[in-house]
């Protein structure tokens, strides 16, 4: 993996300019009479897809700016490069297998000694977000599965990591990423499966030099945890069956 010609004083940048839009955009949406019901009475779908696309470009108008005008950066310059599709699925599929086993013995732990560590309990259901009907799992399955993992990755493993790890060691500049990437959610609540998630992410793309790899293993995990999600929405009968699995995937990852 090359080093990267990205600086950490413009991940500052990038960083400032993501906290000042997130806060002008929330307080607009607060000043401007009507307009969170607006919002709110569009489809669920439609709905998510436009606050999506705020979100979008909160995340990538500063790093427009701020990287990829002022260096003329391609897609290769955020780890967007051909590797060995062997090495990637492999990587992937070991990876994964990895990651449920750790995850696995974290929640088997707390949970045979009681402890309700945040995070690993049930999670409330994407489906809302997005409704029931043929438009809302269309757009569910195409934002969690393909586009999500793409922007997330594109982002963190493509610039923060690789700005990270030119400024510190590899393992100080994985977990500061990984942070950040739990941070980022918003979802404080399960922070700590999203830093191991985090984690993994970050050496799936050292592994191969590509996120390619670290999008992958976050569409394989975001889809495992949505179909999942799906399944007990219309059967919640078995969640107290389920509740250790449920425990372990359900958390699906998105920006916000």
């Amino acid at each position: 993996m090359t080093e990267t010609r990205f600086e950490f004083q413009d991940f500052v940048r990038v960083f400032a300019l993501n906290i000042v839009l997130f806060a002008v955009f929330s307080y607009a949406f607060q000043a401007i009479p009507g307009a969170t019901d607006l919002v709110n009475s569009l489809h669920p779908a439609v709905s998510f897809i436009f606050t999506y696309l705020i979100q979008f470009v909160v995340l990538f108008f500063p790093l427009w700016i701020f990287v990829i005008e002022k260096y003329s950066a391609n897609l290769s310059d955020f780890g967007l490069v051909k590797v060995s599709w062997k090495k990637v699925i492999l990587t992937i599929i070991l990876s994964y297998i990895s990651y449920l086993l750790i995850a696995y013995l974290i929640t088997f732990f707390f949970f045979s000694q009681n402890v309700d560590l945040p995070g690993y309990q049930q999670q409330d259901s994407y489906i809302p977000l997005f409704g029931t009907d043929t438009l809302g799992f269309t757009v569910a399955v195409l934002v969690i599965v393909f586009i999500a993992p793409i922007i997330e990755e594109f982002f963190f493993r493509g610039f923060v990591y690789r700005v990270f790890t030119k400024t510190w060691p590899i393992w100080f500049g994985s977990i500061m990423t990984a942070i950040l990437f739990s941070l980022i959610h918003f979802q404080f609540d399960s922070f700590l499966p999203i830093l191991l998630l985090g984690i993994f992410l970050n050496y799936t793309y050292q592994r191969t030099g590509s996120i390619w790899t670290s999008i992958g293993f976050h569409a394989l995990n975001n889809a495992i945890a949505f179909g999942l999600d799906v399944y007990i929405y219309f059967h919640p009968e078995l969640l107290k069956d389920l509740e250790l699995i449920t425990g372990l995937l359900y958390n699906i990852h998105m920006p916000w």
